[in-house]
């Protein structure tokens, strides 16, 4: 917990100093990518529940009010979109604040869609004793509802900042990349809790590269059509991600979300292993948080800086800390054993 609290301090310290002088549009990038990616996975396991809520699946039912612990996440993430809206006037991470991006329209636009979204989140699937579990009819609204705002996210966050970029399956892109961080965060606090049987813990693995393959068929489907069809609005946008060092950060992305998973999860010795499983999951929500990175960094960066720096690093740890004491303080203090509870 104490460790939580520095990381937030720094975090907002590294913040709070960013926007001085001209590193203000990156600064307020990198806190838009930690938020795409901790919100995403937040609301992504919100959409776990949801999901299995329609899916008459065994293993999955124990992860359910693991899953609702999530939306402590999402006060916090009201604030940092705010935070993040007033940006959009005083950075500016929107480069030409016209049109769709008109800095009113935007901002009405993400906290409307953004309210009614964590309003539902947290009413309805909120991890709470004595409840009963969410009807079918809302985890139905929920899910199509998470795919609608997620897309908004794609159009304003990614497509903002790069208005020379067009692309109709960036939305699909990132509500599944957060719904499979949502899972990852889900499958973790289950192991943790021990709340999953071998079994149970098996299946969970096999979901994680099922979404994993569909993960790089997204990725896969986008590079695909920027390559053949050589176009300018779109190859702009990738020829950037392949300088300054970004182009070992895409390769980063795709071994950690994609590889590291197809390799140890493929055969079903590394499914039945709760070590090979953990060293999964944690390698494909760093490369979860990389993939937000480099979808939202490279276009607020000028020419020639690093990919990284140690603010960037820090505002990150300052999300994770939020994130750790939101989501840590609604853990039980014990739970269930997988034995008893098979």
């Amino acid at each position: 917990m104490w460790a939580a609290v520095v990381a937030v301090g720094l975090g907002a310290a590294a913040f709070v100093t960013g926007l001085t002088g001209g590193s203000a549009p990156r600064t307020f990038g990198a806190l838009i990518a930690s938020w795409l990616f901790f919100v995403g996975a937040a609301v992504g396991a919100v959409a776990f529940r949801a999901l299995f809520r329609l899916i008459n699946a065994g293993w999955a039912r124990p992860l359910g009010p693991l899953a609702g612990t999530a939306t402590a996440f999402l006060p916090a993430a009201a604030v940092l979109l705010v935070v993040i809206m007033a940006g959009a006037g005083i950075a500016p991470w929107i480069p030409h604040p016209e049109g769709w991006l008109a800095t009113p329209l935007l901002v009405a636009r993400q906290l409307a869609v953004n309210a009614v979204l964590f309003a539902l989140a947290y009413g309805a699937f909120r991890a709470t004793t004595g409840t009963q579990a969410p009807t079918v009819r809302t985890s139905v609204a929920y899910l199509v509802l998470f795919a609608i705002v997620l897309s908004i996210w794609a159009f304003d966050f990614v497509l903002g900042p790069a208005l020379d970029y067009g692309n109709t399956l960036i939305g699909p892109f990132v509500f599944v990349s957060a719904f499979l961080a949502g899972a990852g965060i889900v499958t973790l606090l289950g192991m943790t809790r021990g709340v999953l049987s071998d079994r149970q813990r098996f299946d969970a693995a096999a979901l994680l590269l099922t979404l994993s393959i569909f993960w790089a068929y997204l990725f896969w489907s986008q590079y695909l059509t920027i390559w053949y069809a050589n176009l300018p609005d779109e190859v702009a946008f990738a020829l950037r991600r392949s300088v300054d060092g970004w182009g070992a950060v895409v390769v980063a992305v795709i071994v950690l979300v994609f590889v590291v998973p197809f390799l140890g999860l493929l055969n079903p010795r590394g499914r039945r292993s709760p070590q090979v499983l953990r060293a999964v999951v944690l390698t494909q929500l760093l490369g979860l948080w990389l993939n937000c990175n480099l979808m939202v960094l490279p276009s607020l960066s000028a020419p020639g800086s690093a990919p990284f720096g140690l603010r960037d690093v820090l505002i990150a740890l300052g999300m994770l800390g939020a994130f750790v004491l939101s989501v840590g303080g609604k853990l039980s203090p014990t739970a269930r054993p997988a034995a008893a509870m098979a």
